[in-house]
């Protein structure tokens, strides 16, 4: 085959391609979607932002969108972003290790807390850590090496200008156990990991936590659907830092455990995804869907929830059972649409 034989074979390919996702969006016109999508948020006792994208069709759906909402740990994957870009640089190798402080503890989220000190992990053991099990020591750990502010500028140099974080952790800890006992505002992390909520009660470790989101001008991340929509188109792609840098994290996307959320409906469904946690307030996911050949970018953030963690999950739940479904996907046995 010569030069212009294979240049029209692949045209042909091109086409041909183009002519099945300009079919596949006629037959799953979005606007049905978009409906279903807004009752489910017209029902939902709190605010619901949802950004969802098919790569295969173009089609975009974008509901609060270009609100900033709280991450939580939806913020890891910004993080994660700049340590393979600073990896990459030659900054630092992956492989290099850190050795963990009684200092570096923080609140039961993950595993890290619980060893002891002079563990040495890998950098890339702490960054799958992060994203996998959502470990805060971990993040911490990264955060503190690649800088805060350069997670930011690196957000911003991506065009994602409602993409931020500047506090740590510990920061956000000592804020919420400091409502509580005003000794702890100033707590190392092996301290905080001491704290005797049973001294309080439910309701009131509860109400200062809310108080810690709300009303302490302190933030874990802040970021909008659209930005985080964004970012995960890019990883797709393989845009982001370079294309083995974005394989690696959607790999280790792969392997989350915590799947209460996105997963908890879908059958046969590829899924990569990181969550964010600050129930029953918020909860937060974010990932790619794969329905078929069709990647889908689907970011759910809410806020200030009015009920209990169960039901704010099943919501999350439900928004990637109706886009799944709606491209022809499968679902669980046990999913049972809402009435109409």
């Amino acid at each position: 085959m010569n030069r212009r034989e294979l240049g029209l074979a692949l045209l042909m390919v091109f086409s041909f391609q183009l002519c099945l996702a300009q079919e596949a969006s006629k037959a799953h016109p979005p606007a049905q979607l978009k409906r279903e999508l807004s009752r489910l948020r017209q029902g939902f006792p709190g605010n619901m932002a949802i950004y969802m994208k098919n790569l295969a069709t173009g089609d975009e759906i974008a509901l609060d969108a270009d609100t900033i909402y709280e991450t939580f740990s939806v913020i890891k994957l910004a993080i994660a972003a700049e340590v393979l870009r600073q990896s990459e640089a030659g900054k630092f190798s992956l492989a290099d290790r850190i050795t963990l402080k009684p200092g570096d503890r923080r609140l039961p989220s993950g595993v890290l807390y619980a060893l002891d000190p002079g563990l040495q992990p890998t950098v890339k053991d702490l960054l799958t850590l992060m994203i996998i099990i959502s470990d805060n020591e971990a993040t911490d750990l990264l955060a503190d090496k690649v800088g805060r502010g350069n997670v930011t500028q690196y957000m911003r140099s991506l065009g994602l200008e409602k993409t931020s974080i500047e506090f740590s952790d510990l920061d956000w800890d000592r804020t919420w156990l400091g409502t509580l006992d005003p000794a702890y505002k100033t707590a190392s992390g092996d301290q905080t990991i001491g704290f005797a909520f049973g001294k309080y009660g439910d309701a009131r470790v509860e109400e200062a936590f809310g108080h810690t989101i709300y009303d302490a001008g302190i933030y874990f991340g802040h970021s909008s659907a659209r930005d985080i929509g964004r970012l995960l188109e890019l990883i797709v792609e393989g845009k982001l830092v370079s294309k083995g840098a974005s394989n690696q994290l959607l790999d280790t996307m792969e392997m989350q455990q915590v799947n209460d959320r996105f997963p908890r409906y879908l059958r046969d469904v590829r899924v990569a995804h990181k969550t964010g946690d600050g129930q029953p307030f918020i909860a937060n996911d974010a990932g790619i869907l794969w329905v078929g050949k069709q990647p889908i970018v689907l970011v759910v953030f809410t806020g200030h929830h009015r009920g209990q963690t169960a039901a704010l999950h099943e919501t999350i739940a439900r928004v990637a059972a109706l886009v799944v479904e709606h491209y022809g996907g499968q679902l669980q046995s046990d999913y049972v649409p809402l009435p109409r």
